[in-house]
């Protein structure tokens, strides 16, 4: 993982050209990579989805799943896309949500869900190194999504009509609408992370990176985070939880967070980390860009403030000053 600090590697002589070329094409790079994990995880789980829908299987499981959704205003088949991401990742619970019919509204509560918990094996094993108890984490990150289901479903306005690729990939209007229609999803979810590597790659280059972070600098204090925790929380913020996190593992190596900073931080990114990229895939779908920032930033921040004290009393007991001590 590199440092969010860290420039491309080229000197401030070298000709401003060559330093856009080259640090797009480490971003390109970087991108068509991430582009071609992203096909490898959808293509399969499309392949899944679409079968269990001709077998019956996939209508067996909303159905018996559809009492718990309700509690959300979604539909049964939203437990699979829940489900799928929290275990996977949330390309995959994309593959499942554009193969289902949702609305606008249903897209965009799903996605605040899934994007406070996802991935939540691999990314609860990061935050537990960087010095997070992993049962703190799957509760805090499991309520704060099912916590944000509840209130979003019933403030969000509704529009009532399905998605448009929600009605083109519908198996009954032909398996050549099914494929183009994933195609088509796929594609711009594609071009969407191949565009954020190029432009993260060339702001480090220039050193834009460093200047955006020490900007969110006061913002991030608004959200709860102090002054020595407010660019760990950027930077995860902006770029994900595997640098955040990697970031708290070396500050806390080096003993300069306490304990109930590193708590602090941790639940933090749980509920809001990599906004920016993660969000716009969703909002490729359908879902609401503007809900899934900032309704799910605000909700983040209120909800970090009511639970790090509580689970700081629930980890540490009577001994909950420790994490104060440092």
């Amino acid at each position: 993982m590199s440092n969010p600090r860290e420039s491309g590697g080229h000197s401030s002589n070298t000709p401003l050209p060559t330093r856009i070329f080259e640090s797009g094409r480490r971003g390109l790079v970087t991108g068509l990579s991430t582009a071609w994990f992203l096909i490898k995880v959808m293509v399969p789980t499309i392949l899944l989805v679409n079968l269990a829908k001709a077998t019956g299987v996939f209508a067996l499981l909303a159905q018996s799943a559809a009492p718990f959704m309700k509690v959300f205003n979604l539909p049964g088949e939203a437990s699979l896309v829940l489900l799928t991401g929290a275990l996977v990742n949330l390309y995959a619970a994309i593959a499942v949500a554009v193969n289902i019919t949702l609305s606008a509204k249903s897209m965009t509560v799903m996605a605040i869900m899934i994007l406070i918990a996802h991935n939540l094996v691999v990314e609860t094993a990061v935050q537990s190194k960087a010095g997070t108890p992993a049962a703190v984490m799957l509760i805090s990150r499991i309520s704060a999504s099912c916590l944000a289901g509840l209130i979003f479903a019933r403030i969000i306005p509704d529009s009532g009509s399905p998605l448009v690729h929600s009605i083109t990939m519908d198996p009954g209007k032909g398996w050549t609408t099914v494929i183009t229609g994933n195609a088509v999803s796929m594609i711009k979810i594609a071009l969407i992370v191949i565009s954020l590597m190029i432009a993260v790659e060339i702001m480090r280059e220039f050193g834009l990176m460093d200047r955006l972070m020490d900007l969110l600098h006061p913002p991030m204090k608004m959200l709860g985070m102090n002054r020595k925790t407010s660019f760990v929380a950027a930077v995860g913020l902006i770029l994900g939880l595997a640098y955040g996190a990697g970031l708290i593992i070396e500050e806390a190596k080096a003993k300069t967070f306490s304990g109930d900073e590193i708590l602090a931080t941790n639940m933090f990114l749980g509920t809001n980390h990599a906004m920016i990229e993660d969000s716009l895939i969703f909002a490729a779908v359908g879902a609401n860009l503007l809900w899934i920032v900032l309704g799910r930033l605000v909700f983040g921040s209120i909800f970090v403030r009511l639970a790090v004290p509580v689970a700081r009393r629930w980890t540490y007991g009577e001994r909950g000053k420790r994490f104060e001590k440092g």
